[in-house]
């Protein structure tokens, strides 16, 4: 059986936050500077979005590391409300290019939220659907080729997902694009739900 897990959890921010413009909220930015230097040397991957006060991440690696960390997040001042929505042994790692990737207040978000009749981003009031059309939604946005990890420093030790070079960025779609991408997950992930009852 693997040793990699992956943990989804929910948090409130303790902060106020910024009026910055649309840019990235200071506090979260520099939670992701700390992720993506300390990630790397403990194998673990995953992506963050930040909306409506609440964090929600995906994160994945070793199940000590997750353990490690998860206790850490749990003294961290900077948010509250801890809560795990989903904790699972995975056979391998999704975001294996990304210490931590961030998902901006993307408007992808929002047309998903819309199309599960949600106003607000409030992750505690997730469905199991939603919830998996958002960890997908994560990994589509992974995927795009957005803020990659550096490159190791020397040789990665064996079953820790870090690339040894840098992925090149993927070309940006449009947004009508990834609306149907999105639409398109959220049918096969309908159509999953309803074949397992």
């Amino acid at each position: 059986m693997s040793d990699i897990q992956q943990l989804v959890y929910a948090s409130r921010a303790t902060f106020q936050s910024a009026d910055n413009g649309g840019g990235v909220e200071p506090e979260v930015a520099r939670i992701l500077m700390q992720s993506r230097r300390n990630n790397p040397r403990r194998g673990l991957v995953g992506a963050l979005y930040y909306g409506d006060g609440c964090f929600f991440q995906c994160l994945e690696g070793p199940q000590a590391e997750i353990d490690t960390l998860y206790g850490q997040l749990m003294k961290d001042a900077r948010h509250r409300d801890l809560k795990v929505l989903r904790r699972q042994f995975i056979t391998g790692t999704s975001f294996a290019g990304w210490s931590m990737k961030y998902v901006p207040a993307a408007s992808d978000v929002q047309t998903l939220l819309a199309l599960h009749g949600k106003e607000r981003f409030d992750p505690y009031a997730f469905d199991n659907e939603l919830l998996d059309a958002m960890v997908t939604l994560l990994h589509h946005r992974a995927e795009e080729g957005l803020n990659p990890m550096p490159p190791a420093a020397g040789r990665a030790r064996a079953g820790t997902p870090v690339p040894a070079v840098q992925p090149a960025p993927a070309p940006r779609r449009s947004l009508g694009v990834r609306l149907a991408w999105v639409a398109a997950a959220i049918v096969v992930v309908a159509l999953a739900v309803l074949a397992l009852r």
